[in-house]
């Protein structure tokens, strides 16, 4: 039976767009047929000090797979494009930040209503309330679908996001 998946990408590259539009082809050829697909957002890297802001979109993926094997295929999409995880470890050790610059990030946001929570996975992606950078394109895909463990929408988590931000 097939499985919605909604898949956030993310690249902060010099060839940002042309590798976000490169994994969401593989995607669909390798993770199911895309349903939905947001519009591209730009925002600054979050945890960490880099030159170039971030390309974001949110796809969801009609997905045959099981979530451990979208994640598997997710993972070798992002190796295939050029991310380095030792490499990214080396950077993040070496500046003392919690996170690196990286050619393609793709992360699972939500599966279905299913939840996961492990050392291998965590679905819903666990800090989609508190990251705007997630939430905007999220919000194009899946804006009324309810979070699982906070039963609210990305739509709702986007309003009290932007109102406790705001000056």
């Amino acid at each position: 039976m097939a499985m919605e998946v909604t898949l956030l990408l993310g690249s902060n590259d010099e060839r940002a767009k042309q590798l976000v539009d490169d994994a969401t082809a593989i995607i669909e050829i390798a993770v199911g047929r895309i349903v939905r697909r947001s519009d591209d957002y730009t925002s600054e890297p979050y945890g960490f000090t880099a030159e170039r802001g971030f390309i974001n979109r949110a796809v969801v993926v009609e997905s045959e797979c099981g979530a451990y094997e979208v994640l598997r295929r997710i993972n070798l999409i992002e190796a295939l494009l050029g991310r380095d995880r030792e490499e990214e470890a080396r950077i993040k050790s070496a500046k003392g930040e919690a996170y690196a610059s990286r050619p393609i990030d793709i992360d699972i946001i939500f599966y279905g209503t299913e939840t996961f929570d492990d050392e291998r996975l965590t679905i819903p992606y666990h800090f989609l309330a508190e990251r705007g950078y997630a939430l905007r394109p999220v919000v194009d895909v899946a804006g009324d679908f309810e979070h699982p463990a906070l039963e609210r929408t990305p739509r709702e988590m986007l309003e009290l996001l932007d109102c406790n931000t705001k000056d």
